[in-house]
């Protein structure tokens, strides 16, 4: 948090709205910001913390989207007193432009994060889109498919079912021990188990399906 100086009191009454500078962000979990005000005394006043109004809250519950530092933000006073400021929204300037635009027929809702994380709605292209800093992503299709790209894809899950008309991959473990003690009928009764067993070195934790 920067070193910034407690807010001036004030007995001075401000009824609407307003613009201001985010300057600190709280540090106690409360989802809380600062302010100043650069069309009062040229900013040198700092709010006390200011709550932000978010579309969804309740106890351990809700979405949280707190603006960060230097963002422009709208506020409104309870009852007026400029002591007790509320952020109500974010604002998009000359400088600090929108991520996304409806230039060429594009209609598209956007969620995108300072470091790069993004929720993409498109309408136009009637698609999700899920990216990642990293660049995995996740799309779901207007046509009902989804298209996942990753460098690498892990399923940690006991067990994995693939409906539909998907074939079933092999497992490896279960195969080997198959391979290991099964039997096959002769004249004289059952043969015994392979005599040499099934390696481990053929299996692979990799499976291919095409």
């Amino acid at each position: 948090m920067r070193d910034i100086p407690r807010a001036m009191s004030t007995d001075q009454r401000y009824y609407g709205v307003t613009v201001a500078t985010v300057v600190a962000n709280d540090g106690d979990d409360e989802a809380r910001v600062k302010v100043a005000y650069p069309w009062f005394d040229r900013g040198a006043t700092v709010s006390e913390w200011a709550r932000v109004c978010q579309f969804y809250a309740g106890g351990g519950y809700g979405a949280v989207f707190v603006p960060e530092i230097d963002d422009e933000v709208l506020i409104a006073f309870y009852q007026g007193d400029m002591r007790i400021p509320i952020v109500i929204g974010g604002l998009y300037n000359g400088v600090d432009k929108p991520p996304t635009a409806h230039r060429g027929g594009r209609d598209q809702k956007l969620i995108r994060t300072r470091a790069g994380h993004e929720v993409l709605l498109d309408d136009g292209a009637k698609k999700i889109v899920v990216t990642g800093a990293g660049g995995g992503q996740v799309t779901i299709n207007d046509d009902g498919s989804i298209t996942l790209k990753a460098t690498k894809v892990t399923v940690d899950a006991g067990t994995v079912e693939l409906a539909g008309s998907a074939q079933k991959a092999v497992l490896g473990d279960l195969l080997k021990t198959a391979f290991d003690t099964h039997t096959h009928p002769t004249p004289t009764g059952p043969s015994g188990p392979p005599v040499i067993p099934l390696p481990g070195a053929v299996l692979s934790s990799k499976v291919s399906l095409t």
